[in-house]
């Protein structure tokens, strides 16, 4: 029986991996980075490419603008509606994907008091992208500071609740 050898060839152009050597080397990336970067694993690769294909992260993006704090329409002045509708209608709309998942609103979450109350004054922010188990990951603020909670989906959602999502 012959022993075919697998292709370990990259798709990767040769100036592709230049360019992105020269990024890397720029941002003071060391080896042992690299081997770090090259050591990530599958999930948290596609996290990073997801970002980057986004924009960005997430603290970058609101600064500069380029997100909205998005209400369903039934959440519009002093209606409520459940969790359970509002993210079915992303899911049916194709907006789920323009919504900030945990990991970005830990970024937020990161970031001192002051931005969170100079962008979200008053407002509990979601991260619809991020639900698990029928609970959306939200930031909040309490005792002065900023606080990552989870809210169940048969909940309701008013005007105060709105989801992050980039425009």
């Amino acid at each position: 029986m012959c022993h075919k050898e697998k292709d370990m060839s990259s798709p990767l152009s040769a100036g592709q991996l230049r360019q992105l050597g020269n990024s890397l080397t720029a941002a003071d990336w060391t080896p042992e980075d690299v081997t770090l970067f090259g050591q990530a694993g599958r999930d948290r690769l596609i996290g990073i490419r997801d970002s980057l294909r986004r924009g960005g992260d997430i603290v970058t993006a609101i600064v500069e603008g380029r997100t909205e704090l998005w209400l369903h329409e039934k959440q519009q002045g002093s209606r409520y509606v459940r969790g359970c509708v509002i993210y079915a209608h992303l899911q049916e709309t194709g907006l789920l994907s323009s919504f900030a998942d945990l990991a970005e609103l830990e970024a937020v979450k990161a970031k001192d008091i002051d931005f969170f109350r100079w962008h979200f004054a008053g407002k509990v922010v979601f991260g619809w992208r991020g639900v698990q188990d029928d609970y959306v990951p939200c930031l909040i603020e309490s005792d002065d500071e900023v606080v990552l909670i989870w809210r169940w989906l048969d909940s309701h959602w008013s005007s105060n609740n709105p989801g992050l999502r980039r425009k």
